[in-house]
């Protein structure tokens, strides 16, 4: 046999090339607005989408429940290639603590979510939704539409591929967790696409009438100076808000793009500063609880989309060189109603921005001192807390979640840990991540 007939016999197999996969969704569907148009005509019923109806059953149909599976299969895979872009600090292990979050979540949050609904009932969670269109520095938000039910199922996914569950086991929970994201979209948008995937990549949320009075305090930036300290302002807090929640962006949040006047547009973007939640809260003291970025754009310079978990994406991407106007306000507690924001000048700005840059240094020293496995379950608890937290807190029951054990690991989360954080961990993650394994479709009788 010649050298040539050897290299191209049958029993050798070409490496796998996963570029087709990052091209389309199981090499078939597009990113963005058309692969939104195709997963429409390929879903059996567009339960994606929601209505006043709809979100009220606690119990599904097959149709509903893989319908659903197979759109955040490829929303998912929307968004990972979407934050592809997105930088780490190095020294937080966030895909381990993220990947063991999902499973804690999976076998966590239904038992929770049961009693956050029990005590308000389906129009108390519609209603609790509702917030994020009458405040800004609120956690109630539609990252956390997205999160709460998303990263759990995705968490079903993992665990089924690690042969801790079973692609029926457990409706009851999968259907649960399904209708309360649903919910949350609900009461947020209303009847129609709950996806941002599925509202063209925007997130114009704010009620028009409380917009306005965010607007009315927009001040021209023309001054280099000032356009440089209000652009200072914005990395500072981004980081310092990246850092206190270990390195993912539960601490930010835009909302918009919101069409102006004159052919612009304005993006409102929250920086989670001073969360007391964690034990390390204390390198944001003296720091108010969020502020509040109103920054205003020409459309005919740069455009602008917000994902699914409220990241302004621009055409061209360096769209804070194009800033022409903005204000900052300031929620001092998670309480702090909005009748007592402030508006920030530029020396409590300065103040600020010298507060999160030293916190943020802060932060890196009290990360050099703890181990892996501390950073590992540091990230556990902010990345489970973080998408329930806002919610049970609004409520008066965040106290009774802790008592109750939220943030105890769970047996299959500790079992998953050796895995998820071993070279393994990519033979488990690619193809519930990129191939859509991760959405397993209950078996229809």
């Amino acid at each position: 046999m010649s050298t040539t007939e050897r290299n191209t016999s049958s029993d050798e197999e070409a490496p796998f090339d996963p570029t087709p996969f990052l091209q389309a969704f199981k090499a078939e569907v597009p990113q963005g607005i058309e692969g939104d148009r195709q997963m429409r005509e390929r879903v059996k019923v567009l339960f994606m989408d929601t209505t006043a109806e709809d979100v009220r059953p606690d119990r599904l149909d097959d149709a509903q429940v893989n319908s659903w599976l197979d759109y955040a299969a490829w929303n998912l895979w929307d968004f990972i290639l979407g934050r592809a872009s997105e930088g780490e600090s190095g020294l937080i292990p966030r895909q381990e603590y993220e990947t063991i979050s999902f499973v804690q979540q999976w076998n966590q949050y239904p038992t929770f979510i049961k009693m956050l609904t029990d005590e308000i009932g389906v129009d108390g969670i519609l209603d609790l939704a509702k917030t994020s269109s009458r405040e800004i520095g609120t956690k109630i938000n539609v990252t956390r539409n997205w999160a709460a039910s998303v990263c759990p199922i995705l968490g079903r996914g993992i665990g089924i591929e690690l042969e801790q569950d079973t692609v029926d086991g457990r409706r009851e929970d999968l259907d649960s967790l399904i209708q309360f994201g649903r919910r949350l979209q609900n009461g947020t948008w209303g009847d129609g696409p709950g996806f941002v995937s599925g509202r063209q990549y925007t997130v114009p949320v704010l009620d028009l009438d409380f917009l306005s009075t965010l607007l009315d305090q927009v001040k021209p930036l023309e001054d280099p100076e000032v356009l440089k300290a209000f652009r200072q302002f914005n990395a500072r807090t981004e980081l310092f808000g990246f850092m206190l929640h270990y390195d993912c962006r539960a601490g930010m949040a835009d909302t918009g793009p919101y069409p102006l006047p004159g052919n612009k547009f304005a993006i409102i973007r929250d920086h989670f500063l001073n969360e007391t939640a964690y034990p390390w809260a204390g390198v944001a003291e003296g720091l108010p609880y969020c502020v509040t970025q109103v920054m205003v754009f020409s459309a005919d310079k740069v455009s602008a989309t917000v994902n699914e978990i409220q990241t302004t994406f621009s055409e061209p991407s360096n769209y804070l060189e194009f800033l022409e106007g903005g204000a900052v306000f300031a929620r001092d507690t998670m309480t702090t109603p909005m009748s007592q924001l402030r508006v920030l000048d530029a020396t409590e700005m300065a103040t600020i921005s010298q507060r999160c840059q030293k916190g943020t240094m802060d932060m890196y020293r009290t990360l050099t001192k703890k181990s892996t496995e501390e950073k590992i379950r540091d990230g556990v608890m902010v990345y489970t807390r973080e998408f329930l937290l806002p919610h049970a807190s609004r409520v008066g029951l965040w106290d009774k979640f802790v008592d109750e054990g939220f943030d105890a690991l769970h047996p299959n989360a500790e079992a998953a840990w050796p895995t998820l954080t071993s070279p393994r961990a990519a033979e488990i993650l690619t193809p519930i991540l990129l191939f859509g394994n991760g959405f397993p479709h209950v078996v229809t009788k």
